[in-house]
């Protein structure tokens, strides 16, 4: 026993996670949070005024975000196996490849103005964006001492969150107040407009590609460990087959899901219930999107003082009860607590990551990260579903249905991240 520890710490190489490298190396990273923020979070608004200008019904515009989010389930697997093969970098630059590609394919879709070419480009967008995910958030979760991996992710998802403002502001100047739907000069300036955004990004992505190309990304700590005991030890058994992981992936299924068909409906409800218009609808996104990112900026720091998963199991329960009065459809009222709840529904996706990669290492998060971001497929089904149920039964029932997904997860936080975890330290 004592000799394979001594080749363990012999073989583990030291701690990459000083110095001004590695400083460098965390702040490029968490920029990547910040970039699929913004596109992730135009892909959910945009699709009221595409099925507007398109004379589209809700279970056509929310297809959208399935081809969006379905790319998240196509290429998680790949994303991982490259991560594994080539380490979290080459995992990061073929997303960033991907990433760039799709946005230079919303040229010719907005030229031709073509839905279907649009579906196309954002899906290849989303393949670029779930391999950064697929990277990012272990690579983020790990890189450092376990009992802060959720207020770390929380942290960098914080960026993410920052996307989520600018993207509204971004559409406030391309989203006429009033949409004319039959009319073409208006239709061919929004297409417009939505292109050099789609330019705009690709041209970051490609300077963003260039830099990682030439730094080195400090290596996990707990990740060279693991290399070292597993070439001692031996194949392990699958993290896919404890408890608590499977709640996880069950858990961020769910969540992603909730969180999308929420922000993507949001406008319409405003409309439709709270009795404002357009520009006014837009407003109060923005205002969601503010609740959202300041829930993660102000619930991050709590973190260092009380168990994330107890935060996560107020903050669900919290949503679940706002929920329901957004069912109830009072008006304004309802339209306010639908803004209020994204302020409890912002730690959801990081905290729910970094619990169900606790106490993983190495090849072992590399696989769960996996299956998490193919959980993101969520943000597919989910909306789609719930186009249906609107379109059938109208919008007030499609948000009564979210309510059990904010229980179960509420369940989650409290019992269902804790089954099993004793058998994987």
């Amino acid at each position: 026993m004592a000799s394979t520890q001594n080749q363990v710490q012999a073989g583990a190489p030291k701690d990459e996670t000083k110095g001004s490298k590695a400083t460098l190396a965390i702040v490029l990273v968490t920029s990547l949070f910040l970039i699929w923020g913004v596109t992730m979070n135009l892909v959910n608004p945009l699709r009221d005024p595409f099925g507007q200008y398109m004379h589209l019904n809700a279970t056509e515009t929310s297809l959208l975000q399935f081809a969006y989010y379905i790319a998240y389930f196509v290429m998680a697997i790949p994303a991982g196996m490259i991560a594994k093969r080539f380490g979290y970098k080459g995992g990061v630059i073929s997303g960033l490849i991907l990433f760039a590609v799709g946005a230079f394919l919303a040229i010719p879709a907005t030229n031709s103005g073509s839905y279907g070419m649009f579906l196309v480009a954002m899906f290849v967008v989303a393949l670029g964006a779930s391999s950064l995910e697929t990277n990012a958030n272990p690579y983020i979760t790990k890189l450092g001492d376990e009992e802060h991996e959720s207020m770390r992710l929380n942290l960098a998802q914080s960026f993410n969150a920052i996307g989520n403002v600018i993207s509204p502001v971004i559409l406030g100047f391309i989203v006429p107040a009033t949409i004319h739907a039959n009319d073409v000069a208006e239709k061919t300036k929004f297409l417009g407009d939505i292109k050099t955004v789609y330019i705009v990004i690709g041209v970051v992505l490609l300077v963003v590609l260039a830099i990682f190309a030439f730094i080195k990304l400090p290596q996990p700590p707990g990740d060279a460990e693991e290399e070292a005991t597993v070439a001692a030890s031996g194949p392990q058994e699958s993290p896919l087959k404890k408890p608590y992981v499977i709640c996880g992936i069950i858990a961020e299924f769910i969540f992603i899901g909730l969180q999308v068909v929420g922000m993507g409906v949001f406008t319409g409800y405003a409309q439709q219930i709270g009795g404002l218009n357009g520009s006014a609808a837009l407003i109060w996104f923005t205002v969601l999107t503010v609740c959202f990112a300041a829930g993660r900026f102000i619930t991050t720091p709590i973190m260092n003082k009380i168990d994330s998963s107890k935060i996560l199991f107020v903050y669900m329960t919290i949503s679940a009860v706002l929920m329901l009065v957004v069912a109830a459809g009072w008006g304004m009222f309802s339209t306010v607590c639908f803004v209020i709840a994204y302020l409890f529904i912002s730690i959801g996706y990081p905290t729910i990551f970094a619990l169900t990669i606790k106490g993983l290492h190495g090849q072992a998060t590399k696989t769960v990260s996996s299956a998490l971001v193919m959980s993101i497929v969520g943000a597919a089904l989910i909306p789609l579903l719930l186009g249906v149920i609107q379109d059938a039964a109208g919008i007030q029932i499609a948000m009564l249905v979210t309510v059990p997904g904010f229980i179960y997860l509420a369940w989650y936080a409290l019992k269902g991240s804790k089954l099993g975890l004793v058998e994987s330290k």
